[in-house]
């Protein structure tokens, strides 16, 4: 079904392009994550991506975080704070439906915290602290910053995942602004308690100068999860300070004394497999026995690299012992183009004529000028510039093929433009529609990220719209036009507007200009990475970057007026 936003909704996405960083969502369900547990609910402790806010959603779960500690890298934070790709620790309730529950402390990390000694974006690979970086087409950024604005010498933070080669697989890059300590995360191994020395994923870590009183009754061997902070001289990590237990790890003696068998939800790619016996999560050991059940495989799906969700219990040496393991799939559909429809009943979508299925794990981000931080399905609106990243799911027997959104990113209009998709067109506005006006016989998706010379916001717009001689560049795809920007006579516009309106009127018109002189590199840059379905590579990450870059570069003034 064609789906449509109503005025109100259309207002509260404009406030939201005055603020707030990006974020995103999956499936609306939730309500914000704010519904109060039933009897039923249990204690669990989750470890994952964050996937979306409106609540803070990990392992497709919407939890409540309203009342929790949050504690990221030993420092106390909002909700607000935190962003899509990081990889935390939640511990709390979840409520009987399985989809929303309540959390008493969240905590996280960032694996590394240090400058890029070198970067080869074609690869898509860069080394700090010693570690090898990957970039991939699923890992997020900084909403200032694209992977092709990386540079050596930049500080960075890194989320990641670790692959069984020992190379870090990146989830979320952000700069640091902040060069006074470094850090590094992970598992410790050979250990010398000599000469005060010990390896995180092959980067020798000193730890002379730190203290071991914040280890809160964790042993110092190998195998345990540390975070340490120090400096770095190039082949050496000098630790000061105190040596932290990992927050993403199960060695802590303190972890879980209240419960001894509280349920475990833990997911990323699988590291170290011994088929039918173990494999490693981020240095998490994971054992598998013959009550082991799988969801959406069979034992030989469960390869190196493969994403999984595993749920168990932890055994008397705080293993995670496999009850069910689920398996996800790694995005291999890259599709960008306009949204054709939404269905919320289906919880689906189709851009480029092809439809894709939203699920738990969909992962939302809205990197428009909107910049709208509760991102969800509810949010889209046809004509939306999106880039859909999914896999297939084979028919079978006796279902149909299915693709599955892995991750969903709205764009402004015209970030992966080409020249087939311009539309120009003049004349009077014959009708107007709930988001849309006619003009010479041609219907025009109008939305908040249309910029609009002479309204203060698409509302005023629309109510005055009919008869009024406008100019309209739009982008059409699959019978759908969507206007990037709209002209209007100058004879048309009231000559007692208010000055709000003629401020947003000079404003709209400047970040318009400003948009349109980098649209011809956009759209080349765009035109690069643009496909329809295509594998999921580091090729994409780095074309993706370069598009997003200036999407994100034409904006920075053009949010202003959009929300005046």
């Amino acid at each position: 079904m064609k789906y449509t936003k109503l005025s109100p909704l259309m207002i509260s996405l404009l406030l939201a392009a005055c603020g707030g960083g990006s974020g995103g969502s999956s499936t609306p369900a939730a309500n914000n994550g704010s519904s109060s547990a039933p009897a039923a609910a249990k204690t669990e402790v989750t470890q994952g991506m964050v996937t979306g806010f409106g609540s803070v959603i990990v392992n497709g779960v919407h939890y409540d975080v309203g009342s929790a500690n949050i504690d990221v890298d030993g420092k106390t934070l909002v909700e607000s704070d935190l962003k899509v790709g990081q990889i935390v620790r939640i511990t709390g309730t979840v409520n009987a439906d399985g989809k929303s529950g309540k959390a008493s402390k969240l905590e996280g990390e960032t694996q590394l915290v240090g400058p890029i000694s070198s970067i080869d974006l074609e690869a898509g690979v860069l080394v700090a602290l010693g570690q090898t970086i990957l970039l991939t087409a699923d890992t997020f950024y900084d909403d200032d910053m694209t992977a092709s604005q990386l540079k050596v010498g930049d500080i960075i933070e890194v989320s990641s995942y670790l692959n069984s080669e020992g190379v870090m697989v990146a989830t979320r890059i952000d700069w640091e602004d902040d060069d006074d300590a470094f850090q590094l995360s992970g598992v410790i191994s050979a250990l010398d308690t000599v000469n005060k020395t010990f390896l995180i994923n092959g980067t020798l870590v000193d730890y002379s100068n730190a203290t071991l009183a914040a280890l809160r009754g964790a042993v110092l061997e190998d195998g345990l999860k540390l975070r340490v902070v120090g400096d770095f001289d190039g082949t050496l990590f000098i630790a000061r300070g105190n040596l932290h237990p990992s927050h993403l790890g199960f060695k802590r003696s303190d972890d879980f004394d209240d419960d001894d068998n509280i349920e475990i939800t833990l997911s990323g790619p699988v590291a170290d497999l011994i088929p039918g016996v173990s494999f490693t999560i981020n240095g998490i050991l994971v054992l598998i026995n013959t009550n082991t059940e799988f969801d959406d495989g069979v034992p030989a799906d469960l390869v190196d690299g493969v994403m999984v969700e595993v749920e168990g219990q932890l055994d008397a040496n705080q293993n995670l012992v496999a009850e069910e393991i689920e398996l996800n799939y790694r995005a291999k559909i890259s599709n960008k183009g306009l949204l054709e429809s939404v269905d919320l009943i289906a919880n689906s979508i189709v851009v480029n004529g092809i439809t894709f299925e939203i699920n738990e794990d969909t992962s939302f981000n809205d990197r428009s000028r909107s910049k709208v931080r509760f991102f969800d399905l509810e949010d889209l609106m046809t004509g939306d510039t999106l880039h859909v990243r999914g896999y297939t799911i084979a028919a079978t027997a006796t279902t149909a093929e299915r693709n599955i959104a892995s991750r969903i990113e709205r764009h402004n209009p015209h970030a992966f433009g080409n020249d087939d998709w311009k539309l120009e067109i003049e004349g009077v506005v014959e009708a107007v529609g709930i988001n849309s006006i006619t003009v010479e016989g041609q219907e025009i998706q109008v939305s908040p990220l249309t910029h609009i010379e002479g309204f203060a916001n698409l509302d005023l717009f629309l109510a005055a719209a009919l008869g009024l001689e406008v100019e309209v560049r739009a982008l059409t795809q699959n019978g759908v036009a969507t206007a990037i920007k709209i002209e209007v006579e100058d004879d048309d516009i009231n000559d007692d507007d208010d000055d709000s309106s003629s401020s947003s009127s000079s404003e709209s018109s400047e970040s318009s200009e400003s948009s349109e002189s980098s649209e011809s590199s956009e759209s080349s840059s765009a035109e690069t990475s643009s496909e329809s379905s295509s594998s999921a590579s580091s090729e994409e990450a780095s074309s993706e970057s370069s598009s997003s870059s200036d999407d994100d570069d034409s904006t920075s003034s053009a949010s202003s007026s959009s929300a005046a």
